[in-house]
Order: C-alpha cells, then structure tokens, then sequence
C-alpha cells in the first residue's frame, strides 16, 4: 500500500525531473541560438571583408588607367 505521502514525494520527483528535462533543452536552445549568431556574424565579416577587398581593387584599377583623381 502506498501511502499519501510516498506518492506525493514522487509527484514532486517527477516534477523535478520534469524541470531539469526542461532547462537542459532551454539551455542546449540557447547554446544552439548563440552558435547561430556567431556564425551569422562571422558570415557577414567574411561578406564585408569580401566588398571592400572588390572596392579596393576596382577603385585600384579605375586610378591605374586614369578615371580617379590620384589619391582618391
């Protein structure tokens, strides 16, 4: 026979567990949020890094047959 208060231990039991389920998803979220930003700000330097090597290199070439000012 089970009493009332061994059945109210594993009541709370299960919800402890219930909660630690849930904030180890909440965390592996958020690890997995973090790690997607990272990686989007890593793209968007590689992007940047990438426009201003093609500016430098087109405005190198537009000064190379005269079409910018020296210097510009």
């Amino acid at each position: 026979m089970v009493s009332v208060l061994d059945s109210g231990l594993g009541c709370r039991r299960a919800w402890v567990q219930n909660q630690i389920a849930v904030a180890t998803l909440s965390g592996n979220s958020f690890k997995q949020t973090v790690h997607t930003h990272h990686a989007s700000v890593h793209q968007a330097a590689k992007l940047v890094a990438a426009i201003l090597r093609v500016a430098g290199v087109t405005a190198g070439l537009a000064e190379s047959n005269g079409s910018l000012p020296s210097g510009l």
